[in-house]
Parts: structure tokens; C-alpha cells; sequence
């Protein structure tokens, strides 16, 4: 893979990256006013579109410089899709409360969307390390991090489903934050799934 088809796509990268953080932002708006969740779906959904449209100029760009072959390229390729994948996932995440009717914002899940922000923050600083490192070092530590999202949400996800099942009186309710719940969980498996893309990056590329 040559110089210049590298930091094409790691700039394109660095774009979805930067939505991803645009869109947490956004979601963290209905912390304190949960009364704005169209207007937030609306501008997460038109953030997640960016993204998208990033993602189909990598695919373009593919085409048309014949990298589909190259096995640095392809594995760069899938780190880009992990984190576009994110960015649909946080709109999903958003949509979620809306399909359902959710109107009130749970104490339970206020570290969940401050986790969904803190960790895009930390994906952007981990694909700037991939990016700008020595071929023959991993950024090991902070794919660790990255992937800790997950394993930490885990435990919320554990508690509050328990309290859910056992508390909880009004069945739509239980369904209700269940989805909820759900939608948080996939959206930090995307994020573990970033952290192993990341880790066969640095290893397959040498």
C-alpha cells in the first residue's frame, strides 16, 4: 500500500472519527432536556449520513486505485467500516428512546452517554496512534482502553438489567429499558469491534 493511499483513507478515518464524536455530543444533549429527542435524532441522523458518505468515498477510491487486493488495504479498509459502523450505532441508540416513546431519561444511563462521548474521543486518539506509529510498535494500551468500554458497560448493563427484572412493575417499562439497555450494549460491542480491528491492523500490516 503506498504513502499516499494510506493517509488517504486514515484522513478519511479521522472524518468518520470526528462525526462520531459530533453525534455523541449531540445525544448527550438529552441528559439535561429530554424534550429535544426529534430535533437530536435529526441532527445525529444527518451527522450519520456524513459519516456514510465518508465511507463510500473509501469504497470509491478502492475502485478506482485497485487497492482490493492488497491485504494492508483491506484490513485498513475494515478499521473504516468498524468505525462507521459506530456512528450508525449511536443513531440507533437515539432512535431507540423515540420508537418506544421514552420521554425521560433514566439516572441509570447518564454514564452511558457520557461513556459514548469519552469514548469516541478515545478512538480518535487511538486511529491518530495507528496512524503516525513506528510499523514495528502496537498501541497496545490504548486498544486496551477502547475495549474497556465495553467490558465497564458490561457491568452497568448486568446491574440495570437485574434492578429492571426484579423492580420493575409496568411490563411496557421493563421492555422499554430493555431496548434501551440492548441498543447501548451493540453500541459497545462496536466499539470492542474497532479496538480488534485496530489490534489486526497493527499486526497483519507489518
Amino acid at each position: 500500500m503506498k504513502d499516499q493511499d494510506r493517509e488517504y483513507v486514515f484522513a478519511g478515518i479521522n472524518r468518520i472519527c470526528q462525526s462520531l464524536i459530533s453525534e455523541a455530543e449531540v445525544l448527550c444533549e438529552l441528559i439535561d432536556d429530554a424534550g429535544v429527542f426529534d430535533s437530536v435524532s435529526r441532527r445525529i441522523a444527518s451527522l450519520e449520513d456524513e459519516a456514510d458518505d465518508v465511507k463510500h468515498e473509501l469504497n470509491y477510491y478502492y475502485q478506482e486505485n485497485k487497492l482490493f487486493k492488497d491485504q494492508e488495504a483491506m484490513l485498513l479498509l475494515d478499521l473504516a467500516g468498524a468505525v462507521e459502523d459506530c456512528t450508525d450505532l449511536v443513531d440507533d441508540v437515539c432512535k431507540t428512546f423515540i420508537r418506544l416513546n421514552i420521554t425521560e431519561i433514566k439516572d441509570s444511563v447518564v454514564s452511558c452517554f457520557i461513556s459514548v462521548g469519552t469514548g469516541a474521543v478515545k478512538m480518535t486518539e487511538l486511529m491518530n496512534s495507528v496512524r503516525h506509529r513506528n510499523k514495528a510498535d502496537t498501541p497496545v494500551k490504548d486498544i486496551i482502553e477502547l475495549d474497556h468500554y465495553k467490558v465497564e458497560y458490561r457491568k452497568i448493563y448486568n446491574l440495570n438489567m437485574k434492578r429492571l427484572y426484579v423492580d420493575g412493575a409496568d411490563p411496557l417499562e421493563v421492555m422499554r429499558w430493555t431496548a434501551v439497555y440492548d441498543s447501548f450494549m451493540e453500541l459497545f460491542d462496536a466499539y470492542e469491534h474497532v479496538a480488534e480491528s485496530c489490534g489486526k491492523y497493527c499486526i497483519f500490516s507489518i
